[in-house]
């Protein structure tokens, strides 16, 4: 605006110029005075607002991981799904939890079977070091066939893998081959064949079968070495003759132990029985496991971003920026629907990705018919004045000295430098210069001059 009327004030400078050359002294009458648009200085309120284009975003999100090692029952969202705290998002196979739960019962029946026996039998020396050292061989024997069998179950499931990968690879070749029949039958087929190969690749029954059999013995070996380690202990305690009381109070320990890990083992197999449920009103941002998966404690399942708290991620040019502050309050417009908010956060680094500064407006009162990521306009109260000295823009003028503006004096325009305040697209704060109920001047197709002869319209 101000390089315009520059150019403006230049062009009349040079229409003034010209008529001086060819009308030489010829006095100027009063009934050559400009006519111009006027306006008295009065006080009243004064908004600044801001307006800057951003994107929803949610401020707060959980993932939410598998607590067991367990079979996956169903997912019961998609991401982008809307949920309300409590949902249900995905749900453990409960005949699995029921098997889990019910195995350690037995564990728990065992170990307390082993413990009653342990104390009834300590005066048997003899026979306790006779059962321990039978035990052992068996465990032994069971450990090298269970790994053997983790052994020969590894080999299969990667030579099966190796099949269906050269299989993969020679449907890849064909369909290299049938490329440029795209429309043929066969090129459709060998398409819907390498789909088929990928997927059993993963997914394949007797690649599911093999894994499951990997994990059931390798749980089967555990156990066989946890069970040696307890066999081991009861032969070294019934070498020298006698249950000391140091060897009582062991069993004891690890009688204590096992309940307590037993016990919460078994309140995670019930807990989960009632699935993994929203903590938060959100939407769905990412699942990362399948029906019927099998899982282990600490997988990931699925994520959820927040709609309870939901904040609008602006970027302010380095103009705008010097009016914003935190707290400053803010209208939203998300799909034509208006909210209310606050600005709640301002970076103090300038944005990698964009000219400006990263700006966050919170919601005061988000809903379920926002959808995340959405892109938002965003008009933030930067000043809100009740009552200032204020004149229109069209009277704002600048130059290489500071803001002035042109003031009627005895039917002249006269050339007055300002401080100024705040402003807006259509209104501006004085802050000094002149008072209320001057009148200032303007025109919209010609620059004024100072000292120039005028006349309001």
């Amino acid at each position: 605006m101000d390089f315009l009327k520059d150019k403006k004030k230049t062009a009349i400078i040079g229409g003034i110029t010209g008529v001086a050359v060819i009308l030489g002294s010829i006095t100027i009458h009063a009934n050559a005075a400009m006519s111009v648009s006027a306006y008295t200085v009065d006080r009243g309120p004064l908004d600044k607002v801001i307006e800057v284009n951003g994107n929803v975003d949610a401020d707060s999100s959980a993932t939410y991981y598998s607590q067991i090692d367990s079979k996956i029952g169903e997912v019961l969202v998609k991401e982008g799904d809307f949920v309300k705290k409590g949902d249900l998002l995905v749900s453990y196979d409960t005949a699995k939890l029921d098997r889990q739960i019910a195995l350690v019962d037995y564990r728990t029946q065992s170990e307390q079977g082993s413990y009653d026996n342990s104390m009834q039998q300590g005066s048997r020396v003899a026979g306790l070091y006779s059962e321990a050292k039978r035990n052992l061989s068996v465990l032994d024997q069971q450990i090298t066939d269970t790994q053997a069998a983790i052994t020969q179950t590894q080999n299969d499931l990667t030579e099966r893998r190796a099949a269906l990968a050269d299989e993969g690879a020679k449907l890849q070749i064909s369909l290299i081959d049938w490329a440029d029949k795209p429309d043929s039958d066969e090129y459709e087929n060998l398409q819907k064949l390498v789909q088929s190969n990928a997927y059993e690749q993963q997914y394949g029954q007797d690649i599911v079968r093999m894994q499951e059999e990997l994990n059931r013995l390798n749980v089967q070996l555990e156990a066989c070495k946890e069970y040696k380690a307890e066999m081991t202990s009861q032969k070294a305690s019934t070498v020298t003759g006698l249950m000391t009381q140091g060897a009582k109070d062991q069993l004891e320990a690890v009688k204590a132990s096992n309940e307590m890990i037993n016990a919460d083992e078994k309140s995670r197999y019930e807990a989960a029985k009632v699935g993994i449920k929203a903590d938060f009103d959100g939407v769905i941002t990412d699942i990362y496991t399948i029906n019927g998966s099998m899982v282990n404690e600490g997988t990931p399942l699925v994520k959820v971003d927040s709609t309870e708290d939901i904040v609008l991620k602006l970027n302010v040019n380095k103009y705008d920026i010097v009016d914003i502050e935190e707290g400053q309050l803010a209208t939203v417009n998300i799909k034509n629907k208006e909210y209310t908010g606050k600005v709640s956060r301002i970076e103090r680094i300038t944005s990698k990705d964009a000219i400006g500064v990263g700006v966050e407006v919170t919601l005061d009162e988000p809903d379920s018919d926002i959808i995340l990521g959405l892109e938002c306009k965003v008009k933030i109260t930067a000043a809100s004045l009740d009552s200032v000295l204020r004149i229109p823009m069209d009277a704002y003028c600048t130059d290489e000295k500071g803001d002035y503006v042109f003031v009627l004096r005895d039917n002249k325009a006269v050339k007055t430098y300002v401080e100024t305040g705040v402003k807006n697209n259509t209104m501006i704060e004085i802050i000094s210069g002149i008072g209320e109920n001057d009148r200032v001047l303007w025109n919209d197709e010609a620059e004024l001059t100072d000292g120039m002869e005028v006349k309001v319209k």
